[in-house]
């Protein structure tokens, strides 16, 4: 049974799907006078919790099934900054799934002026609660992402799908090398 909080897939759009909205607090600015990245991770998480829900995997399915998701690989891209007072939602993408994994993009953008600030992409691997091992989905719970992702994605890809960290390389900064 697909959890009656889940986005019914007759209302799933071609691209993302808002999954929370804030405004940036005065609490959340740093010392360069924009929103700290510690808190881009709080939103994306919010984010998250929100869209697990949308797509049948929140509190209701774990309660009822026993099983759940984890987090085991993301990244944070940041692309504009911003500022206290700002307007920002996240928009959530299934990107992918298959047995045991998920695979989700957020893209936090700012509502004040309509650019994307930042970008996460991560993998989620489906979890039995009680083994607290990797498991199967429910094939009809399978089936329901399968045709989320699939309608979401009809409409094209978002940017920045599958980022990496490209910095120095350690040997770069060996002893000797100055």
């Amino acid at each position: 049974m697909i959890s009656p909080d889940a986005l019914p897939l007759g209302q799933v759009p071609q691209g993302p799907v808002t999954s929370y909205r804030c405004r940036v607090e005065d609490s959340w600015i740093d010392f360069n006078d924009h929103m700290n990245a510690m808190y881009y991770g709080i939103v994306v998480y919010q984010g998250q919790e929100r869209f697990s829900t949308l797509i049948g995997m929140g509190a209701d399915y774990t309660e009822r099934t026993g099983l759940g998701k984890v987090v085991v690989q993301s990244t944070l891209g940041f692309e504009h900054e911003m500022r206290r007072g700002d307007d920002l939602e996240v928009r959530s993408w299934l990107l992918g799934v298959d047995d045991k994994r998920l695979h989700v993009l957020h893209e936090v953008f700012s509502i004040t002026d309509g650019r994307r600030a930042a970008v996460s992409e991560q993998l989620d691997l489906h979890f039995d609660l009680a083994s607290r091992r990797t498991c199967p989905m429910p094939p009809e719970q399978r089936e329901y992402l399968n045709r989320f992702s699939h309608t979401q994605i009809s409409g094209g890809l978002p940017a920045g799908i599958g980022r990496r960290v490209c910095g120095p390389s350690a040997r770069d900064a060996a002893p000797g090398r100055i």
